[in-house]
């Protein structure tokens, strides 16, 4: 296939030309809600979306702040609390003793500062950091470094601070550190470790508490520790130095989030607050399936109401078709019944008006038809009549003279005188050339009512032949006579060695004055036509007068240079005209003539 074939092919599918209009409304409504539907939807899911990432952005940074402010006032108690212990005059005493006095005061004070089982290990220490009195688990002690703490730690007079938070195993634990002031002067430190855990059932109505989806993490300003409040997690990918901007990432899970930080006063943590992104979206998400759903509804029925809508529209229309059809085959009597008001009611009842005065205008055609053909009959038997009487009436005296003349030479030949004897040669000739012209005049007229009997012709084999017998009654003289391979053609046998015999035998007589004639026959084959030459190098013609070559007794030389009646290429002309062919001729004056004729391209089987 070719590249243009394949073109207009794929382009004929797409510009959809081969459906009918009952299928093109359907299908062109169908486009059209689905161009609209689509971009309203796309449109609005968009904007949907965008709107549930806003109000999700929103939601997580007001958590964040709302939980920030929270566990700073957590905080914050916790720090009063705890300095209202360092501030005992008891607490003072002891700690400026070393543990000499008021101990058992002392340690109940710390024994009650220890109001759950969060509260695992209460030291009091003395000014150089040297444990003096301890309350609760002191495996925790041992696991846990004061150097490390107050490496991190700094704590003045009158001061009390929450520390980093610390993994131990599988536990948490951070510091509390309040200092023991007396006039200004730290004189010793009050360390409370508390574990930092919860369980899942605490963390899932902290998360029923912030909503579907939030997840809470903790972790230390450093970056050291983050943890969800049960265990250990990996640091989540935040810039802390912006920490007003909401940050988007992909957690462990794989999941997208969005989530927010805040630091926690008198603290050494952050609060960040987690919350995907499917969650936010699930509205949105929502929202495209229902209006994907209702679209759909309206598609459905968009082409239904299409459909009917273009059977309304194609009903009648088929009708006119089947009408049209039905008088292209020539039954007249086929009406549209019309039972609407609407345009196609207006065509419908044009249509039959149309019919009725087509059918008379056929019936009036019928009539003249065959008033001509009578008439044509007529002038056909009187055109045969006359054929006939010129045949009989004018060859009988062309006869009688031509016989005279010819009895007068025979019989007083020697006793003329020479002009007397040219001028009854002129008779003679001039008879047998009115003969001649009689004859040509008979064939030109029987040819217009001759019916062709068309078959495949050899050209070769035909002009072949004909040559032959040409060149018998021709005198001797070096002839050049080329054949090129002429293709079969579609013709009347007859009519067309009738136009072979003329054109052969002009091109033997206007090259007989030169001293090598040359005759060459070729044919060249176009898209719907065979065009078929003769060449000679004879007496050629001026070209401002081709256009009288095919007239009738229309000729370019004298009968003192070349015989003949003007007749014969009239004739050819007519027969190539009746085979559906044309004819033309190129030539220039001593240089020979070529003379083209075309037949239509159809051979058959």
């Amino acid at each position: 296939m070719s590249k243009n074939k394949f073109i207009n092919t794929w382009s004929k599918r797409f510009s959809f030309r081969g459906l009918s209009i009952q299928q093109r409304l359907p299908l062109l409504i169908c486009i059209l809600l689905c161009s609209v539907i689509l971009t309203f939807s796309f449109a609005s899911y968009y904007e949907v979306k965008k709107a549930s990432l806003e109000m999700g952005k929103k939601r997580v940074r007001s958590l964040t702040d709302q939980l920030g402010t929270m566990l700073s006032e957590s905080s914050k108690a916790m720090n009063t609390s705890i300095f209202a212990v360092v501030q005992k005059d008891t607490v003072k005493k002891y700690v400026q003793s070393r543990g000499t006095e008021f101990r058992s005061e002392t340690l109940e004070i710390l024994y009650k500062l220890r109001k759950d089982s969060t509260w695992c290990l209460v030291e009091l220490l003395d000014s150089s950091k040297t444990p003096i009195l301890q309350s609760g688990n002191e495996k925790v002690a041992a696991k846990l470094s004061l150097d490390t703490i107050f490496s991190s730690l700094t704590v003045g007079p009158d001061s009390c601070k929450a520390g980093k938070t610390y993994a131990i195993g599988d536990s948490m634990y951070y510091p509390v550190v309040a200092t023991v002031t007396d006039k200004k002067q730290v004189i010793g430190y009050l360390v409370i470790w508390r574990s930092l855990s919860s369980t899942p059932k605490e963390l899932e109505q902290l998360s029923q508490l912030m909503g579907t989806g939030a997840t809470l993490y903790i972790g230390n300003t450093d970056g050291s520790l983050w943890t969800n409040l049960i265990k250990p997690v990996p640091n989540p990918p935040i810039d802390t130095q912006h920490i007003q901007n909401i940050f988007e990432y992909t957690n462990q899970g794989g999941k997208k989030v969005i989530a927010a930080v805040q630091p926690i006063t008198n603290t050494q943590w952050w609060v960040l607050v987690e919350l995907s992104e499917q969650t936010i979206l699930e509205t949105s998400t929502s929202f495209l399936h229902w209006i994907s759903l209702i679209g759909g509804v309206l598609i459905a029925v968009g082409i239904f109401i299409a459909w009917l809508m273009s059977r309304n529209i194609t009903r009648p229309l088929n009708k006119l078709t089947e009408a049209a059809v039905a008088i292209a085959g020539g039954n007249y009597s086929s009406l549209v019944e019309v039972g609407r008001s609407d345009e196609l009611g207006k065509l419908a009842r044009a249509f039959n008006s149309m019919v009725v005065q087509v059918r008379n205008a056929q019936q009036d055609m019928e009539k003249k038809i065959i008033e001509r053909t009578a008439q044509l009959e007529t002038v056909n038997k009187e055109l045969e009549f006359f054929s006939y009487s010129v045949s009989h009436d004018l060859r009988a005296p062309l006869r009688a003279v031509n016989g005279y003349a010819q009895i007068l030479k025979e019989d007083y030949g020697a006793q003329l005188e020479p002009e007397a004897s040219r001028v009854m040669n002129k008779i003679m000739g001039n008879a047998k050339k009115m003969g001649q012209l009689i004859d040509d005049l008979l064939a030109f007229s029987r040819l217009g009512r001759k019916e062709l009997t068309k078959m495949n012709l050899s050209m070769n084999e035909m002009v072949s032949g004909i040559y032959e017998e040409l060149k018998k009654n021709e005198d001797p003289r070096d002839i050049t006579f080329n054949i090129n391979n002429l293709p079969l053609s579609f013709a009347d046998k007859i009519t067309m060695k009738h136009v072979w015999i003329n054109l052969i035998s002009n091109s033997l007589k206007y090259s007989k004055r030169k001293e090598k004639t040359i005759i060459e026959i070729g044919s060249q084959i176009k898209e719907d036509e065979i065009i078929y030459y003769i060449k000679d190098n004879g007496a050629g013609f001026d070209m401002r007068y081709a256009d009288k070559l095919f007239g009738i007794f229309q000729r370019l030389h004298s009968d003192e240079e070349f015989e003949g009646t003007g007749i014969g290429l009239a004739i050819v002309q007519r027969i190539i005209s009746k085979h559906g062919g044309r004819i033309w001729a190129e030539g220039k004056v001593n240089e020979g003539a070529t003379f083209y004729f075309s037949l239509p391209k159809i051979i058959t089987s």
